[in-house]
């Protein structure tokens, strides 16, 4: 008479356990094997094509990535590259993806200045400062002068008054909040404008109107124009040349 021998669902169990214990030796094996055999050095990073960049110098990108394309095509730590990239001052954000076999491919969004700040730094369109080491070439950008803290306050501004100069057809060269926070305004035709602290886009605007009577061709013929009075304007003229406030009263 056969006999059929009985495994026991826990000795099951504990064989199934032991199984699994044992494979996962073997895969932690392999990968220290991988590991201490260097896989980078079967799949290196060859090429690193970068898009997308203006400003920044493609050495300084190579540099700061250097470290990561080190570690091979599988090894390489793609939140650890953009972490890096994101350091770079004009960095704003980085995508970064792996090209089978050999290949890194990095696109970079720069930030877009705005203006100068205080001859220092350069201010973007959403009121970061930052910090290139080179600004000299981007020189024909506005200037900002003014107090650190009101970067927003002066974009505002900025905007507002540029709206303001489009029927003159003026350009802002550099834009002032001194620390008694009056505005200075200066335009490239070379005319300066003393703005005060009140009313300021209100009697800009208001003498934009009269502007073609006033100054009409003569810009060039202008020191400055002193908004800062409450019924009308002073023009300075950098000869005898006589002008007109905005009720029609001669103004030297």
């Amino acid at each position: 008479m056969n006999r059929r021998k009985v495994i026991s669902p826990y000795f099951q169990h504990l064989t199934q356990f032991f199984i699994v214990v044992i494979l996962g030796v073997i895969v932690l094996g392999i990968l220290f094997f991988l590991n201490e055999f260097k896989l980078s050095s079967f799949f290196p990073i060859k090429t690193v094509r970068v898009y997308g960049v203006k400003q920044l110098d493609h050495q300084a990108i190579l540099h700061a990535v250097q470290p990561e394309m080190e570690q091979g095509f599988f090894g390489v730590h793609i939140d650890s590259i953009r972490d890096r990239l994101s350091q770079l001052p004009w960095v704003s954000t980085s995508y970064v993806r792996r090209n089978w076999p050999d290949r890194l491919d990095i696109i970079i969004y720069e930030k877009k200045p705005l203006a100068l700040w205080n001859d220092r730094s350069l201010i973007s369109e959403s009121g970061e400062l930052f910090f290139p080491e080179r600004i000299d070439h981007l020189d024909f950008l506005p200037r900002f002068i003014g107090p650190n803290g009101t970067q927003m306050e002066m974009i505002k501004y900025f905007h507002a008054i540029d709206r303001l100069l489009q029927p003159i057809h003026a350009k802002i060269l550099s834009l002032e909040l001194t620390s008694d926070l009056a505005w200075k305004l200066m335009l490239t035709n070379g005319i300066i404008f003393y703005m005060g602290q009140q009313d300021v886009l209100t009697r800009l605007h208001l003498f934009v109107k009269v502007y073609p009577k006033i100054i009409g061709d003569h810009a060039v013929d202008v020191e400055y124009i002193d908004l800062r009075y409450s019924n009308g304007v002073a023009v300075k003229w950098k000869s005898i040349k006589v002008g007109k406030n905005e009720h029609g009263k001669e103004a030297k």
